[in-house]
């Protein structure tokens, strides 16, 4: 028997939550530097939690020199001194506290910076105590030891000269892979976890996490994924951190693209799991990275379906449609010229209504959209770099490149959150680490707070909607499949009734015929003023509407 507050009683906070991802440099500058900083984060508080989310993800803030934007830490236990001080953390995190928003972390274990102490240790010579802390190969015929390939263009490996070695990164050059094979990198990561929790944070997003074991025989591969994505074995590094999680009563969400949903299930089992959930890239990752193209809704239906169905019994989905490295959503799958409003407040309801805990990602709320930057100097991002620099030499004309770069790069996320129509967005008084995004005058918090059809206010009555109502939590997720290229159709149910979503992820009007055993009693919330209870309902572009419903036994 379905039973929706038995099944309430039995879960943790996590699960009945809506969680707000920070950007820390660029969603406040309190001291006018360019830069955002925790001050500015503790100053925008009152505005987060007018939002109704529970807790808050913030990405790196950790010693670092930059190079990846924070993802190469060079000291775990140290803030970077541009967004304050270490005192600064911890007043956050006590503040959030007292408004109920419970604190989760960014934590990069797969790799360091090469300026962390113990890489500079580590380069030094191969009998110091930290050198079997990183991945090292010897050369072979004077050359990198195999194909292995880094996600950000180019060879894996570095040369060293102080040991006649390669080391071995995944990522840029300046973040050298640790070496999980070795238990003390494992103690000295879960040294950084307990200091952490004891200092008041209530989880941590790990990030690319599934890349942590490597394979061992360090020869040549046919596809890059087989050298270091969920290679076999890494269930071991994962179960060890699991109990370090579990010992201090941490949530957790790993960064887990590739994983499929065989293995998925293993990762968020409810009772041997690692993690409380994951995030997956399947709707997100119908191209490859820089190309163009729009999302088909029937790909997005089938993708966030399996998912939905995959972890219905056992797992939990992590509901996402932006990060700090994705496009904006409404640009990425919606209309942001057109229909930027009516396409963002679509979307934003077909996936917080999801069975999950859903994330919503700074400005998402507001349909903040992609930046058209002109020139490959306007841009932060390495990964968007190394990009023009790697298609320049491969022949490709600039206007392409730069086509890919403005619907793709990660810094459409990364441009500052839109406070206000003043200077800067409201973001700074002076000029920003990033340059705005020139649509700030039409799209911002201040002009979106004064009027009730707003993203802004939508995405505060989904969030309620979300947190209030227990169908909402535990009732089933359905797909009604509409077979078509525009409607996004499911319910949350129970055996007597439920909720009903009907999304027109699309350009065009649409029609839908509401099925005969599904009875509409109230029309919850709706994008578009004056919709009707009616057995065909006719959706406009990107219409949104929530239904709640009988079943009958037609």
């Amino acid at each position: 028997m379905f039973n929706l507050d038995q099944s309430a009683s039995h879960q943790s906070w996590w699960q009945n939550a809506v969680g707000y991802q920070i950007y820390p440099k660029s969603f406040f500058d309190s001291d006018n530097d360019g830069i955002g900083d925790i001050q500015g984060i503790i100053n925008k508080i009152p505005y987060i939690k007018s939002l109704g989310v529970n807790f808050v993800w913030l990405s790196p803030f950790f010693a670092s020199p930059n190079v990846d934007n924070g993802y190469d830490v060079s000291d775990y236990k140290q803030i970077d001194p541009q967004y304050g001080k270490l005192t600064d953390v911890f007043s956050m995190i006590s503040k959030f506290h007292d408004n109920d928003i419970k604190v989760v972390f960014d934590l990069v274990i797969n790799h360091t910076s090469d300026q962390h102490h113990w890489f500079e240790e580590a380069k030094q010579s191969r009998d110091n105590p930290y050198h079997d802390f990183y991945i090292w190969q010897k050369p072979v015929n004077g050359k990198v030891p195999n194909n292995w390939q880094s996600l950000f263009g180019g060879p894996a490996w570095e040369y060293n000269p102080e040991t006649d070695e390669y080391y071995y990164h995944l990522f840029a050059k300046q973040q050298p892979d640790l070496n999980w094979e070795n238990p003390k990198v494992h103690q000295a990561v879960s040294d950084i976890i307990d200091w952490w929790a004891a200092h008041g944070v209530d989880g941590f997003r790990l990030d690319a996490i599934s890349h942590l074991k490597k394979l061992q025989n360090f020869e040549n591969v046919d596809a890059p994924d087989k050298a270091m994505n969920n290679v076999p074995g890494i269930d071991t590094f994962l179960s060890e951190l699991s109990d370090d999680f579990k010992r201090d009563h941490l949530m957790t969400v790993g960064e887990a693209g590739g994983v499929p949903i065989a293995r998925a299930k293993q990762w968020v089992d409810s009772q041997q799991g690692y993690f409380n959930m994951i995030f997956q890239f399947d709707h997100v990752s119908f191209w490859e990275k820089f190309t163009v193209g729009k999302v088909d809704v029937a790909q997005l239906r089938a993708a966030l379906t399996r998912w939905q169905n995959g972890l219905a019994d056992n797992g939990w989905n992590a509901l996402f449609l932006e990060n700090h490295d994705l496009p904006r959503a409404v640009s990425y799958f919606g209309n942001d010229t057109n229909y930027r409003e009516k396409s963002s407040q679509a979307l934003g309801m077909m996936y917080l209504l999801m069975k999950g805990t859903p994330f919503v990602y700074q400005g998402q709320e507001l349909g903040m959209t992609n930046v058209s930057f002109k020139d490959i100097d306007q841009f932060r991002d390495l990964d968007s770099k190394h990009f023009y620099q790697e298609k320049l030499a491969a022949g490709w004309p600039v206007k392409k490149i730069m086509t890919s770069l403005r619907a793709k790069s990660r810094d459409n996320a990364r441009t500052p959150m839109q406070w206000s129509g003043d200077q800067h967005a409201g973001f700074s008084a002076t000029q920003p680490w990033i340059e705005v995004n020139p649509n700030y005058r039409e799209i911002n918090v201040a002009a979106q707070q004064a009027n009730p059809a707003a993203t802004l206010n939508f995405y505060r009555q989904l969030i309620h909607l979300r947190l209030t109502e227990p169908i909402l939590l535990n009732g089933r997720y359905q797909l009604v499949d509409t077979h078509d290229h525009q409607l996004y159709v499911y319910t949350r149910e129970t055996p007597t009734g439920g909720y009903l979503v009907v999304t027109n992820l699309s350009d065009q009007p649409a029609t839908f015929t509401v099925p005969n055993h599904l009875k509409l009693t109230k029309l919850v919330l709706s994008n578009y003023p004056n919709q009707a209870l009616n057995t065909t309902i006719k959706l406009a572009p990107w219409a949104a509407d929530l239904y709640r419903y009988e079943r009958t036994n037609s």
